[in-house]
């Protein structure tokens, strides 16, 4: 196999995935809906949760390279069963992604530009789906040449960003934050706040889903890993406390019933080609994390396939980017007439949010399972730390999350079913599908080798 990926590319498929102008434009907004004037807080929470977790795949990637990724860890230390239900949580919540980014593309786009009822309506369907027809004309030119895109568009991103910070700051109103929550419906704002302030993270690991197609992939992987997760973190709690510096208490009020309060702010402050701009950048931003998305997908879908997890025979490149874009359009149209754009965003975002979390909390058994049977204590306290840390997020997030009147009390359901039927599948399989399960061979990069040297 040609492989095409260098540091550049890791790093940047990381740096998109992460889409750290995407989290400024839309999730930021999410975050002040629940969190309010602790959102320079919850970010710098959600960085130093995911440094535990970057840690993890960071030293997961050095053992395994597999383009199945996660679902390669878990098979590996934790069992076949284990792996083959990492493998469809994360292609299940992997489709979600799309769909959710394009559904933000669609508000966003309908709120900068004042359309009349009708026609907003009817482009609220239309602009997902023409995002949705751009990022296959992308993403169909094959992996080399969608990582040139992503190298060149993340690096107007990060550049963007950081003028986009000195702004903030030069033209700051106050640099006054609250630091803790004082009462309990505070605390638990905050971690309404984390789901989504570890979401902006999401999508840090993608790299490892092209492993196979990365030179030296048992360095440049972890490498890439260290530096984006730097990169963005920095950038994002800069970002969040520059906002809030911005805007000022006031502001941040308004922002927490105005997603859009920002724009209009930038508008006010440094004229209508700085607030064009900005929508602009968002839009890339959208469009580089869903082509990173994109590739890591298709890969670990390709790997089921090798693997024997799923049982697609005579599948093509142009048969599967064809499944997958039916899927997506299905997902986008039910989504869109029930939800709306917004409302839409919001719920499908606490499922990729959930399930995200799921991948990470698996990642650190693995690790732990891993590092037990050598006896590397450090690194199962740090691994353990990171399972803890997630455990907890997760339970004070789905207490916060069902309370009546919630937008996200229905993404805990779906999150669980996603889950449910991810292992219904698997215990079928090794109850009553049989010659299907041990059919299934996660292959790690090494064995691969070994294997075409035969």
């Amino acid at each position: 196999m040609e492989q095409r990926v260098t540091f550049s590319g890791s790093f940047m498929q990381s740096f998109t995935s992460i889409g750290p102008m995407l989290d400024i434009a839309a999730l930021f907004s999410a975050i002040a809906v629940y969190s309010g004037p602790y959102l320079g807080i919850v970010m710098l929470i959600s960085f130093f949760a995911a440094l535990t977790t970057i840690y993890v795949v960071w030293n997961l990637s050095k053992h395994f390279q597999s383009n199945g990724g996660y679902y390669l860890f878990a098979g590996k230390t934790l069992g076949k069963g284990v792996g083959i239900t990492t493998s469809i949580i994360y292609a299940g919540y992997a489709l979600l992604v799309i769909p959710n980014i394009s559904l933000f593309v669609s508000f966003f786009i309908l709120h900068v530009f004042a359309f009349n009822s009708q026609t907003a309506l009817v482009l609220s369907y239309a602009i997902p789906l023409g995002f949705l027809l751009i990022l296959f004309g992308i993403v169909s030119q094959g992996l080399g040449r969608s990582i040139v895109y992503t190298i060149a568009a993340g690096i107007v991103e990060l550049l963007f960003i950081v003028v986009l910070d000195v702004l903030f700051l030069r033209n700051a109103s106050t640099f006054s934050f609250p630091v803790l929550p004082t009462t309990m419906g505070g605390a638990y704002s905050v971690f309404s706040g984390v789901v989504f302030g570890i979401l902006a993270f999401a999508g840090m690991e993608s790299p490892v889903y092209l492993s196979e197609d990365t030179r030296r992939s048992g360095s440049t992987v972890p490498k890439a890993l260290i530096y984006s997760y730097l990169a963005t973190g920095v950038l994002l709690v800069i970002s969040a406390f520059s906002i809030m510096a911005f805007l000022g208490k006031s502001g941040i009020s308004a922002y927490s019933s105005n997603p859009f309060y920002v724009n209009s702010s930038i508008k006010s402050s440094f004229g209508a080609a700085a607030y064009y701009l900005f929508a602009v950048l968002a839009i890339l931003s959208s469009m580089n994390l869903c082509v990173a998305y994109s590739n890591s997908l298709l890969n670990e879908i390709k790997r089921m396939v090798k693997d024997g997890i799923l049982s697609i025979n005579r599948l093509g490149n142009h048969q599967l980017l064809l499944m997958f874009g039916l899927s997506e359009v299905v997902i986008i149209v039910v989504t869109n007439y029930f939800l709306g754009n917004f409302f839409g965003f919001v719920v499908i975002a606490a499922v990729v949010s959930f399930s995200y979390m799921m991948i990470q909390l698996i990642g650190g058994f693995s690790l732990i399972r891993l590092s037990l049977r050598s006896a590397k204590w450090r690194t199962v306290t740090i691994a353990s730390l990171s399972v803890l840390m997630l455990g907890i997020t997760i339970v004070f997030s789905f207490i916060a999350d069902s309370v009546p009147g919630s937008p996200t009390r229905f993404s805990i359901v779906v999150f669980v079913a996603i889950v449910v039927v991810s292992i219904l599948v698997s215990y079928n399989g090794s109850t009553r599908a049989r010659s299907w399960y041990d059919r299934v061979e996660m292959m790690n990069k090494l064995e691969m080798k070994e294997s075409e040297g035969r």
